[in-house]
């Protein structure tokens, strides 16, 4: 008994990081899976059968897909280079850091607005003309924030899927 709820914690704590490192634009789905993982590891039993892990990397292969195809769509519709999308990535982990002081909703905010003055700034450096700049930092903005907010609500579910599967 003692080791399913050290297991449940080191799990719950693993998904908790899992969501942090997805709302980066990063692979937490992964992370996520691995959690479950873990949870079978720690109380050496399957609670979490190999249908649900491969439902689990299912959603987490398809997290990252939708990501990298929400990415061409924007890059596409909206003219965008691969160095404006790096810029749209390195303002979302800047401005994160940069909104920490802010409570609560700081680093959402400072992700919004840097990833959006990111891609702007890249944008701009490579074109020189601010309204094309305007238009893909604007692009990497909705394409992003939409692939990571897909990603999320993935995350979310995957978690859900363990719990209901553990309790259940």
């Amino acid at each position: 008994m003692i080791l399913e709820v050290i297991a449940l914690i080191i799990a719950s704590l693993v998904f908790l990081v899992g969501l942090i490192i997805a709302a980066l634009g990063l692979p937490g789905t992964f992370v996520i899976l691995a959690g479950a993982i873990l949870y079978n590891l720690i109380t050496w039993s399957w609670s979490i059968s190999f249908e649900i892990l491969f439902i689990l990397l299912g959603l987490a292969i398809l997290a990252e897909l939708i990501e990298f195809i929400f990415g061409l769509l924007g890059a596409k519709i909206f003219k965008m280079s691969g160095w404006t999308t790096f810029g749209f990535i390195a303002g979302l982990i800047i401005g994160a850091i940069v909104g920490v002081p802010i409570p609560v909703i700081g680093s959402v905010i400072g992700m919004l607005v840097g990833g959006f003055l990111g891609a702007f700034i890249v944008s701009y450096i490579e074109k020189n003309n601010f309204k094309k700049s305007l238009k893909a930092g604007f692009g990497a903005f909705v394409t992003g924030i939409g692939s990571i907010l897909l990603k999320l609500v993935l995350a979310v579910i995957m978690i859900v899927i363990f719990y209901v599967t553990l309790f259940l």
